[in-house]
């Protein structure tokens, strides 16, 4: 990442999660992208996401970052006093990850499965229907024989 990027990002970054309160969560409009805070007693946690991504899936990958967070380092950011570029491999793994909201969003997730779901029952009576309709269509043909049989049995029976 370019310095100056990275400048760009951290200056942001900060202007957002500077005035979020604790157990708050924030979302501002930044140029084409939507930047997403949320502090977890004091440890603010930061997102820029494209103004396609749901903030409901920001903010739950963003709660997901901050438990990794802790359970990797703890406590440890409370005694921090300047940047750190220190490796994390959980975020790059968790930006691949995330690119798909509903990868962020177990409601999301639900809701995309119920609607393949649904394509899939729709297909499925569709075709059923399909199937009840020949079904009705080979009854009225087996009637009609049926009856056509009866009319010319009853003619041959009767004396000529």
């Amino acid at each position: 990442m370019k310095i100056t990027t990275l400048l760009v990002l951290q200056s942001t970054g900060r202007t957002v999660a500077n005035p979020t309160p604790q157990g708050q969560r924030q979302s501002i409009q930044h140029e084409e992208y939507k930047v997403h805070a949320y502090n977890r007693n004091g440890l603010c946690v930061v997102g820029f996401m494209d103004d396609h991504y749901p903030v409901r899936s920001a903010f739950s990958l963003l709660n997901k970052v901050l438990d990794e967070y802790q359970q990797s380092f703890g406590e440890s950011w409370r005694t921090v006093q300047e940047d750190s570029t220190q490796t994390w491999p959980y975020l790059n793994d968790a930006l691949m990850k995330f690119q798909d909201p509903t990868e962020a969003d177990k409601l999301m997730r639900i809701h995309r499965e119920l609607d393949e779901t649904k394509i899939i029952l729709h297909k499925i009576i569709d075709s059923v229907l399909a199937r009840g309709e020949k079904l009705d269509s080979l009854v009225e043909k087996s009637s009609n024989l049926v009856h056509r049989h009866r009319c010319s049995t009853s003619k041959r029976k009767k004396p000529t």
